[in-house]
């Protein structure tokens, strides 16, 4: 069957960008909103965000491998469907937390519906031709940045407004009206049909050297970001520590590297499909992680600013690249599997990225997060460039 994957792409930005809006929305407040609960020391405070920051990644790492067995059997886009569904009705949820342990729990839940995102990408590419895919996975990628950029903005500006808990409505209602555009106008994807001789397992997956090698640099590049996104919020407040709209100029420290992603993700999608993703993800991982390394010694929020955009402009060739080397580096009777294990790996990342950031905020020093995050980056993109050989880019059959 052949899909209109042009068409299919427009429908996954607009889907994208209303789903990583309404997820970046709690972003900018989440440590605003813990003071609320009460939880007022800085040390604790460093470390709850990061915890419940983190809380959804662990469950999400649980469930991403059996999601990815689920969509080798009844396709992508029921797995959509069921990601949507799960985390619109958890996220509205979040609204009548009346403690952090609450907010903690519901955290944890929504993580087993969740991978929307990741799991667009996957559909998409198995949908696109070979020599498209760069170009597609760069332009879906712009849809979620955007999403990005939009959602710290409406987060910080509608809870300095409206206070926090309709933040958490709205955002699971928007993520309710995506599942309706999947439902409605998205195509079914092909299920590659097995025998038992030919039956996917995880084995065929920990065999490939290469997928592991990227399976390593998605846990390294959702660590690196998650771990300075989930403290930009305290990192902020040492900058402008009077100002009464601190939750808007937050959201602008997160969305400021979005613009910047929204600009790259294009260019560097076609770059990829010129001279091949083994070629431009090692590259696009030392220069972000150079670009992280001087937020360090950031003392005036502009400079700040100028660090993010930086380090946004290469923030849109990482993901793209290592699902498209994914996709092609996976034979296609796991490729739901191998999806699922990199959800996993980008879930762990998440999940460790916090946590050690909250550490070190709230023991050390949070401008180390920087050092960790760019440290984290750098080596990543080594090992990548040391371990994936530049070649044609032949899919598996």
């Amino acid at each position: 069957m052949m899909h209109n994957w042009k068409r299919s792409v427009k429908i996954l930005w607009l889907c994208n960008f209303m789903i990583n809006a309404g997820m970046t929305m709690i972003m900018p407040f989440l440590p605003l909103f813990l003071e609320t609960l009460g939880v007022h020391r800085h040390h604790e405070l460093s470390l709850w965000t990061g915890v419940i920051f983190s809380a959804t990644f662990l469950s999400g790492a649980i469930m991403a491998p059996i999601w990815g067995i689920f969509a080798d059997k009844y396709g992508q886009r029921v797995n959509l469907i069921r990601a949507g569904i799960g985390m619109g009705i958890i996220t509205f949820l979040m609204a009548f937390s009346i403690s952090p342990a609450m907010l903690l729990i519901l955290r944890f839940i929504v993580g087993f519906f969740s991978g929307f995102i990741t799991v667009s990408f996957s559909y998409l590419s198995r949908i696109t031709p070979r020599n498209e895919t760069g170009t597609a996975l760069g332009l879906l990628q712009t849809g979620g940045v955007s999403g990005g950029i939009i959602g710290p903005l409406l987060g910080g500006a509608l809870s300095d407004l409206f206070g926090f808990r309709p933040v958490f409505a709205v955002t699971g209602i928007l993520i309710l009206l995506t599942t309706l555009l999947v439902i409605f106008f998205l195509e079914k994807d092909p299920v590659v049909q097995t025998t038992k001789a030919k039956e996917g397992s995880f084995a065929e997956i920990l065999k490939n050297p290469i997928l592991i090698v990227l399976l390593i640099a998605t846990f390294i590049v959702q660590a690196a970001i998650l771990g300075t996104n989930s403290m930009m919020t305290i990192f902020v407040k040492t900058l402008v520590p009077y100002s009464h709209n601190l939750a808007f100029i937050s959201g602008f420290a997160a969305s400021i590297a979005g613009i910047a992603n929204m600009i790259g993700s294009p260019y560097l999608g076609r770059l990829s499909d010129k001279l091949g993703q083994a070629k431009t993800l090692p590259v696009a991982m030392v220069l972000c992680g150079l670009f992280t390394l001087p937020q360090i010694w950031t003392h005036h929020i502009w400079e700040l600013y100028i660090w993010r955009f930086a380090q946004g402009l290469l923030l849109g060739g990482m993901w793209p690249a290592i699902q498209a080397l994914i996709h092609l580096k996976t034979a296609k009777h796991i490729q739901g599997r191998a999806f699922g294990v990199t959800s996993s790996s980008r879930f762990l990342g998440n999940l460790a990225g916090p946590l050690v950031a909250g550490w070190i905020s709230g023991y050390l020093s949070i401008s180390y997060v920087f050092a960790f995050s760019g440290i984290l980056l750098i080596l990543g993109s080594l090992l990548v460039k040391w371990k994936i050989k530049p070649d044609r880019n032949k899919a598996v059959s």
